[in-house]
């Protein structure tokens, strides 16, 4: 397997997220402007920016390794036993929302001794003032593209096709995967030590294992919960 040189694959991690911030930043007060909640122009940069330049670049990787297809560039085939990828995925999930619990008040205080200086919307994440209908289009969207598209083609990407191809990493490897994959997330910094403590787990063991359905099952069920979360805290509200 072609590997990638240090350069190449922080470049790799993080230039795509670089892309979707632009595309956040110039479609958010635009929509907030038609009363449109910040969270739906993600999710329309997901579609129109996120998938596609990740497709994009894979398609680049296929004829640059003479593959036949996309599929042939996961380097992590291995399947685990069904009963033990479910059990994994799910005690990976359980973590990360500890973690999620346990740093928020963190969080908080990131977002406000650092991040002041971004606009409200950039930081400040809530349906407050936005009309139900809005909301549910927002939450049903989110669903679909955060719950199960995004997840997909992000793990491919990142566990699939990146972290096997930087191998002159070492054992780091996995470990440098998590930072830049949290970085790469530029549109959200002030949940930087969220993202890094719980997804450190998920990656080595997607490392260790060689499994990547272990990263796309659990980022899934992640992203899916939240969501369904969500919209339970609207039916309440």
């Amino acid at each position: 397997m072609k590997q990638l040189s240090k350069t190449r694959a922080v470049l790799y991690h993080l230039y795509p997220g670089i892309l979707i911030t632009i595309c956040f930043i110039s479609l958010a007060p635009v929509l907030i402007k038609y009363h449109y909640p910040p969270q739906l122009s993600l999710l329309i940069c997901i579609v129109i920016v996120a998938i596609p330049i990740m497709i994009s670049h894979l398609s680049g990787a296929k004829r640059r390794e003479h593959r036949n297809s996309i599929w042939e560039l996961n380097g992590y085939k291995n399947k685990l036993p069904t009963g033990r990828l479910i059990t994994y995925a799910a005690a990976l999930m359980v973590f990360a929302f500890v973690i999620w619990g346990v740093t928020q008040p963190l969080n908080k205080i990131i977002s406000d001794s650092l991040f002041r200086w971004l606009p409200k919307w950039y930081t400040v994440q809530k349906f407050d003032g936005y009309d139900k209908k809005t909301i549910q289009l927002t939450l049903i969207l989110n669903l679909l593209f955060n719950g199960f598209l995004a997840p997909f083609v992000e793990e491919f990407y990142f566990r699939g096709y990146l972290l096997p191809r930087m191998e002159t990493w070492g054992k780091w490897s996995f470990i440098l995967n998590a930072v830049l994959f949290s970085i790469y997330h530029f549109w959200q910094p002030y949940i930087y030590l969220t993202l890094i403590l719980s997804l450190l787990p998920m990656t080595y063991m997607v490392w260790k294992t060689k499994d990547l359905r272990l990263g796309i099952l659990t980022h899934c069920l992640l992203n899916i919960i939240g969501a369904l979360l969500s919209f339970g805290l609207l039916v309440k509200g």
